[in-house]
């Protein structure tokens, strides 16, 4: 099921309509407009570093380092197997596969672009193509993508407003603390962003109608295995 997904994840684009096309331009637009904000919005966030900043921003980071999205894949689908809630083994199979292929779309992306991060200082356009050390490796963030693939993939599942704002204003104030602690520049994160709600809402989607009560499970017999399907 996971190569399945994946395939069908990475070949989406050969299958893109008009609508699909639209969006793409659209985010690709907005990065390469920010690109022109890069500098600007760097100066405004290091006048304005303080205590309270230093304190807050860190949830932001914590939100969007991979461990805790990779851990609570781990916790729900882990509770969905032990209470037979076939919904939360869907959810941690679907933030699983949301982070890993997120990631890897970032993860090449920051190798072959190279960009110097902001506290180098070699300025908002220096790249350094196919890099691996970590200060050339600015865009887009990773932090930024694995944030939306979390909140875009419990969005989808939970389906409640009041969640989803919380969510994803998660994912913003991750955004933020990257800019904040001066790791990105703004289209950084922005493109992260994108990556990470993109491909997590398709993954989502990929598992609609996996969560019903329809459950397989196998388990071991004084005569050998079974496999039990329950429906």
């Amino acid at each position: 099921m996971y190569f399945g997904d994946a395939a069908t994840v990475f070949t989406a684009p050969l299958h893109f309509g008009e609508k699909e096309w639209i969006e793409t331009g659209a985010i690709l637009g907005g990065t390469a407009l920010l690109f022109a904000a890069d500098e600007h919005v760097r100066t405004i966030a290091q006048r304005n570093q303080g205590t309270f900043g230093d304190n807050f921003f860190q949830i932001g980071t914590r939100y969007g380092t991979p461990w805790y999205g990779a851990g609570l894949s781990g916790v729900l689908y882990a509770g969905g197997l032990a209470t037979s809630n076939r919904k939360l083994e869907t959810a941690g199979i679907a933030l699983f596969e949301s982070l890993t292929f997120a990631g890897a779309v970032t993860t090449v992306l920051k190798t072959v672009a190279g960009r110097s991060r902001p506290y180098t200082n070699d300025g908002a356009f220096k790249y350094n193509l196919f890099q691996t050390k970590d200060e050339h490796l600015s865009f887009p963030s990773g932090h930024a993508t694995v944030a939306f693939a979390v909140s875009s993939v419990l969005a989808e599942e939970l389906h409640n407003t009041y969640a989803s704002i919380g969510l994803y204003s998660l994912g913003a104030i991750t955004m933020a603390s990257r800019i904040y602690y001066d790791e990105h520049w703004i289209s950084d994160t922005f493109l992260g962003a994108a990556i990470g709600t993109t491909i997590g809402i398709t993954v989502a989607h990929l598992h609609d109608g996996e969560s019903g009560e329809s459950k397989v499970s196998v388990a071991p017999t004084t005569s050998g295995v079974a496999v039990v399907w329950r429906f």
